[in-house]
């Protein structure tokens, strides 16, 4: 592991106007935040595509193969040094506009304590609480989505229960971390377009009250 003591990112930085997607796995969060990520004014960001786009030969993308490399997760505290480099990245490159781009943050916060560390960096408007009453329906999801995009460890049954297991662990209590007034409970067991609207309609008035119209 590494030994570099060095500081990973500035303690200060921006502060980012988000909303987070929250859900179990299978529950639809990735297909949602491809479909808002479509929209003018609307940047999603997911735990999954940020370490993917990690420049492998990075002092960042060495340090999470050394953690993944062993088969576990990266620390909390280097995980938000991750995205706050990401997003710094973004805002360079000028795909991300703080001004008239509303974050939708996808899989990360993934527990409290990332929560924590984010909180000086991130205004958080609304949580998106995508639920599905039935295990089953999201287990089935998983193993057609496996199938579908080659992902052969999603159609291990027991990999697919754990990251349950972990999910109702870790990331569920930010329902009850974050104000009760901005937690909008989202119905994900019906049509992906129903979904979609019920999600625009808690994420539209903020991005009227607080966002600039992006230019088109």
């Amino acid at each position: 592991m590494t030994t570099d003591k060095s500081p990973l990112h500035e303690a200060s930085g921006p502060c980012y106007r988000a909303v987070l997607l929250v859900g179990p796995p299978g529950v639809g969060k990735g297909t949602q935040g491809k479909m808002l990520s479509q929209i003018p004014g609307i940047f999603h960001v997911s735990s999954g595509d940020m370490f993917r786009e990690l420049d492998r030969t990075s002092k960042f993308g060495q340090i999470f193969q050394e953690y993944a490399g062993i088969g576990k997760l990266v620390p909390d505290d280097i995980t938000i040094k991750i995205w706050q480099d990401y997003m710094a990245t973004k805002v360079r490159e000028q795909t991300y506009n703080s001004k008239n781009d509303l974050l939708i943050l996808d899989g990360i916060p993934r527990n409290i304590t990332q929560a924590n560390l984010m909180a000086p960096f991130v205004q958080v408007f609304k949580v998106i609480y995508m639920v599905c009453e039935d295990r089953e329906v999201m287990f089935k999801r998983i193993r057609g989505r496996s199938l579908k995009e080659n992902r052969i460890d999603d159609a291990e049954e027991l990999v697919v229960r754990y990251r349950w297991d972990v999910y109702k662990r870790e990331t569920e209590p930010l329902i009850d971390y974050y104000p009760q007034e901005r937690i909008r409970i989202v119905d994900a067991n019906t049509l992906a377009a129903d979904v979609l609207y019920q999600i625009l309609s808690t994420i539209v008035p903020v991005q009227k009250k607080y966002f600039e119209p992006p230019i088109m």
